[in-house]
């Protein structure tokens, strides 16, 4: 087991979901959706990649925990579904198990047998197929800033670009979390669709939807504006946003989201399991590095174990500013690369609504940027030969 598994919860009981995550205490990501609406239930089982549904039931209405159960146990014979009650009941227990159910939790009880029940029903369930490798493997990439004050924004959008001229065969998406309308980025485009939209309507989200509603930028590169409203119904936006980046996940190779610095503990929270590689994007000021560090730190339980995590210095000068060993060591993490500010080149980027490659003149900072992507290749590569021959000798 490991915590990169995802367990999925139906409940709209508070108590319930409080003492399931001290139960499960990291052990496994757990994702909560409520008890109301059975397509988006549907949705997020399927999202999720999950082996395991627990649903849990009101003492004053069981007959919709039954109605849960059996509808999720029937639409996938393999999934371990689990029930969750309050107190003892054997009406329902006997009903439960009729209805499709493999055992049923009490959440009052130890949490260390509560954790050895699970790994013995998760033992005994088939690794799924969508579970498993293709489009089902983690493929998004999350840009912030430390403060909102650093342009994650112009980074994200060159990085998608670079990442694009590195890998030009694969399906590459851009999301850009601080758009407010259909311009995604600083690009003078403009789509039919923003996130809000597939979200409002996950059943139409496919590959004919994307091949028609977002225009290719290049072959192979299309853009999606990704401002939310986040309201007060929590759970709901999480569950929601989480099913449509899984959606989007199984129709792009790459997924590259600048997030926004002010919603990004929201995002995090919701698709830091997706996440492949989180990129902390600040100036070489101290203060930022001390934010950045507090910022990783917090997030560091909502991330997949083998997320990437590292830092990159933004309109990087040499004089002036701390070393980059100081400054790593304060983040903590690994630094990605260095920046110069080329103030005047990004300027002429952003008003002009173009990719820095089509700007006449050479850029510092498309140079420095295409060094920092080529590296990263050449140790993707390296690790990826490595694996393999370590295949061949076993």
């Amino acid at each position: 087991m490991s915590a990169d598994e995802i367990l999925v919860c139906v409940s709209d009981d508070i108590g319930i979901r409080t003492w399931l995550e001290r139960c499960l205490q990291g052990e496994w990501h757990i994702e909560f959706v409520g008890s109301s609406d059975l397509s988006r239930i549907s949705r997020l089982v399927e999202a999720a990649r999950t082996r395991m549904v627990m649903v849990a039931a009101d003492d004053a209405d069981p007959e919709r925990a039954l109605r849960v159960i059996r509808f999720i146990a029937s639409s996938d014979e393999e999934l371990a579904v689990v029930g969750l009650v309050r107190r003892v009941s054997q009406d329902f227990l006997l009903r439960s198990m009729r209805a499709g159910a493999r055992d049923c939790f009490i959440a009052s009880s130890d949490g260390e047998e509560a954790r050895d029940r699970i790994r013995e029903l998760l033992a005994h369930t088939p690794s799924l197929a969508r579970a498993g490798g293709g489009h089902a493997q983690n493929r998004i990439v999350l840009v912030t800033g430390a403060r909102s004050v650093v342009d994650s924004r112009f980074f994200a959008q060159n990085l998608v670009f670079n990442t694009h001229f590195f890998h030009p065969d694969e399906q590459i998406l851009g999301l850009d979390t601080a758009s407010d309308d259909r311009h995604a980025f600083y690009l003078d485009s403009n789509n039919r669709l923003a996130l809000q939209d597939l979200i409002r309507n996950p059943e139409s989200l496919d590959s004919a939807l994307i091949e028609t509603a977002l225009e290719e930028y290049l072959p192979g590169l299309r853009f999606l504006a990704g401002q939310l409203s986040i309201g007060q119904d929590g759970d709901q936006e999480n569950t929601d946003l989480f099913i449509a980046l899984s959606q989007l996940s199984g129709l792009f190779d790459r997924i590259i989201v600048n997030v926004d610095a002010a919603v990004a503990d929201f995002w995090i929270n919701t698709v830091g399991i997706r996440a492949a590689e989180l990129v902390m994007v600040m100036h070489p000021i101290v203060e930022q590095a001390h934010e950045a560090r507090r910022r990783l730190d917090s997030w560091k339980e909502r991330l997949a174990p083998d997320c990437r995590v590292s830092f990159l210095l933004d309109g990087y000068e040499k004089k002036g500013v701390p070393p980059v060993g100081d400054l790593e060591k304060a983040v903590g993490v690994p630094i990605l690369g260095t920046l110069p500010l080329d103030w005047g080149t990004r300027m002429m980027a952003m008003n002009a609504g173009l990719p820095l490659h089509r700007l006449p003149g050479k850029s510092a900072y498309q140079k420095a940027l295409q060094k920092i992507l080529q590296e990263r290749v050449a140790r993707e590569t390296e690790r990826s030969g490595e694996g393999e021959r370590r295949v061949a000798k076993a």
